[in-house]
């Protein structure tokens, strides 16, 4: 306002009236704390936006944020469902491949509904790994990364192998996913093992691919004796952690480092090489876990084995259901029930196949709950087939080059 000739005051015009700048640090702290979608699209606004939402340093920075307590994220579930054709004359299922979507669970106390996120039919959805907002699939035997958040996917170049060429029948490939925190690096490995016609091991291969552009696959020394992973993969605190057998031990765990690029191994406790029929592998307190839920139905009694930080001891503890909570698993038959990774508070998530429920067991208040899944009615010709696999809680705008 501006003080007129009489005393008067008159209005300063609107043209005159400059905005001030937003600082730049401010700006970054304000766009870390936006969606996934609204940032997609505000790369078009200027050059220097595209380049900081696609910098590795934002994405680093909005990945932290994205992870914070105080924004909770819905828990992600890749849903595959596919048609299923009763025969009436042997009971068989046919499955109808090919029609499968990635679907966000809203998580409640009792009762879960789904709401599609997106469809995307090659992504198959039985070999899948997330790590930090990003997804591992396979298909054909070749690795493929896909991000949820930007919609962006990428196949990785097959295997530069003798025997990963050579069309064997008792081949076996397997992927997984780490992440190196020093110098933030992903990375993918491949195992390659072949069977002779007696079911014996008798030659394996591993390859790393760095996820950058210009990656490549690059061989591996191993000189141990062959092992193929029964269960998948973790990776905490830049090192992978899977299970797997040799032909002379069942259970062993094979620890893998993201930034030496080393194998080691060690022995499961011979309580679970044992007895263990049913058996989930975990991430407890940051620590890899095995979750041994056996006797659960015939005694409500199930095991968690947690490996200390020396990497070489395993403290035990038992876990006994509550008598209350014993009818959730009477109908169940523990083989059948598999463990699909932890949720907030140290929950195990437990999935039958062909169901629309999850269990929760809350390792830390011996607590078991069953959440419900609501899926709304769509064009299936026939009843569908659900196949459940867990992502993790949080979301990535890193960009996948090639």
């Amino acid at each position: 306002m501006r003080r007129a000739r009489g005393g008067r005051r008159r209005r300063q015009r609107r043209d005159d009236f400059v905005a001030p700048e937003i600082p730049f640090d401010l700006m970054i702290e304000i766009l870390s704390r936006l969606p996934a979608k609204s940032l997609m699209r505000f790369r078009c606004v200027s050059k220097l936006w595209s380049c900081l939402i696609r910098s590795r340093y934002f994405s680093n920075l909005y990945l932290t944020v994205a992870s914070s307590p105080w924004r909770p994220r819905p828990l992600g579930l890749y849903v595959s469902l596919t048609s299923v054709k009763h025969n009436c004359d042997s009971m068989e299922l046919c499955h109808n491949p090919g029609k499968s979507k990635l679907l966000a669970l809203t998580l409640s106390s009792s009762e879960s509904s789904l709401r599609r996120d997106l469809t995307f039919p090659g992504m198959g959805g039985h070999k899948m790994m997330s790590l930090r907002g990003l997804i591992l699939y396979t298909v054909c035997r070749k690795a493929c990364i896909y991000n949820p958040a930007t919609r962006q996917s990428l196949t990785l170049p097959a295997v530069k192998s003798n025997i990963f060429a050579h069309q064997e029948p008792n081949k076996h490939v397997n992927y997984f996913f780490g992440h190196d925190p020093v110098h933030d690096l992903y990375k993918i490995l491949c195992s390659v093992v072949v069977f002779s016609e007696g079911h014996e091991m008798i030659t394996s291969e591993f390859w790393v691919f760095v996820l950058e552009a210009g990656g490549f696959w690059k061989s591996i020394n191993y000189d141990d004796q062959p092992h193929i992973p029964t269960r998948d993969g973790l990776c905490i605190n830049g090192v992978i952690y899977y299970l797997a057998f040799t032909n002379t031990c069942r259970d062993n765990v094979y620890c893998f480092d993201v930034r030496s690029e080393k194998f080691h191994k060690i022995q499961a406790p011979q309580a679970v090489s044992q007895f263990c029929t049913s058996l989930g592998f975990i991430e407890h307190g940051g620590k890899p876990a095995l979750f041994d839920y056996t006797h659960i139905r015939e005694t409500g009694v199930s095991e968690l084995w947690v490996l200390e930080v020396d990497g070489g001891t395993w403290s035990r503890k038992s876990l006994v259901l509550q008598f209350c909570q014993r009818y959730l698993v009477d109908d169940i038959n523990p083989k059948d029930l598999k463990v699909h990774g932890t949720a907030q508070n140290n929950e195990v998530i437990l999935v039958l196949p062909c169901t629309c429920y999850l269990l929760y067991y809350d390792l830390i208040k011996n607590d078991l709950r069953k959440v419900n899944i609501i899926i709304r009615p769509t064009k299936w010709d026939q009843q569908p087939y659900v196949y459940f696999a867990l992502m993790d809680k949080c979301e990535s705008i890193m960009h996948l080059e090639t």
